[in-house]
């Protein structure tokens, strides 16, 4: 009979230690995790998976054919495949906005979420959370129990997200066991669907994580992302810029501004943000350069980075690793 890792939902083996799933044969037998989550766990190694991105949107295909109920978690700081997902809910579905905690406590959340329901009115719910201060994890359980269709309801989102840290969550309030999945800011760390019951009422199913490729942690090492990953309430960095000033992002990247605004850039507390001046002739080894126009009332993002808010019409060039989406939206907050 085949054992599931309880970490990251792969099938357990013992044949090929270059696989997934991999652990010694001595221990197979008393084990209930995989190598590759158990020294990520204990250890804080991360060991890239050998499955490809098709394999995760096959997995997301089939949940959508279900008739069942969605959870959709987002961290506002990487939604850039969000109205791509969302074009494929066609069962109920609550949009769970995460990490709420680490927002300015100034942001109301109420508009928040005003923001949400009027930009994606499929959902049947919308609510934010926090799993770490354990912020609305009771009203998120009782809508969940409102709205599913059988005793399973599906969890799902970008990875990074925050979704592991959710589960766990729901686990430690709801369960009586001291079992978890395992949480990592890097990327694809949940392998398979893994099944937790929480009781006789209610099974989430966590899925992949969906591996966005213009999230900016898809193309750093991992030091450097520990460092992006933001675990602390965010204070903005608010500047007040002249033409032809810019900002440089040590080890990441550099936003030029190329006219006289007031901006507010909501990042990781742990990056070192330098002014200076440049030179638009310059080359930039590695980064690509994107010029790109913000309007007043809209935001400039940069996924799995961060979002700047300006107080007129900007023009911005951001030179950030290849690949990275570089975008702007109606402002959110």
């Amino acid at each position: 009979m085949s054992k599931k890792c309880i970490g990251c939902g792969i099938e357990l083996q013992c044949n090929d230690p270059y696989e997934d799933g991999y652990v010694n044969p001595e221990m197979f037998e008393n084990t209930i995790m995989c190598r590759r989550c158990f020294r990520l766990k204990h250890y804080g190694e991360y060991k890239v998976t050998n499955k490809s991105n098709s394999f995760y949107k096959g997995i997301i295909k089939e949940i959508f054919r279900m008739d069942e109920l969605v959870v959709h978690i987002v961290d506002i700081f990487n939604m850039g495949n969000m109205n791509d997902i969302y074009s494929k809910i066609y069962s109920k579905a609550i949009l769970v906005i995460s990490k709420i905690d680490i927002l300015p406590k100034s942001i109301n959340e109420d508009k928040l979420i005003e923001y949400f329901k009027k930009k994606y009115p499929k959902y049947v719910d919308i609510i934010a959370i926090s799993s770490d201060k354990n912020y609305h994890m009771d009203e998120l359980l009782m809508l969940m129990m409102k709205h599913k269709n059988s005793n399973e309801v599906y969890i799902l989102g970008n990875t990074n997200a925050g979704k592991s840290t959710f589960i766990n969550k729901m686990i430690k309030n709801y369960t009586d066991r001291n079992t978890f999945i395992v949480t990592s800011c890097m990327p694809s760390t949940t392998l398979n669907v893994i099944s937790i019951k929480i009781n006789n009422d209610l099974t989430l199913l966590d899925t992949p994580g969906i591996v966005y490729s213009g999230d900016l942690i898809t193309k750093l090492p991992e030091e450097v992302v520990k460092h992006i990953n933001i675990k602390h309430e965010i204070n903005p960095r608010i500047y007040q810029v002249k033409e032809k000033e810019a900002l440089v992002l040590n080890d990441i990247g550099r936003i030029h501004i190329l006219n006289d605004s007031n901006i507010s850039i909501y990042i990781s507390n742990n990056i070192d943000i330098d002014k200076a001046n440049f030179d638009n002739n310059l080359k930039y080894k590695d980064l690509e350069r994107t010029k790109i126009k913000v309007l007043e009332g809209q935001d400039l993002v940069i996924e799995g980075l961060c979002f700047i808010k300006v107080s007129n019409d900007t023009m911005f060039e951001v030179y950030m690793p290849e690949g990275v989406d570089i975008h702007t939206r109606d402002r959110l907050i």
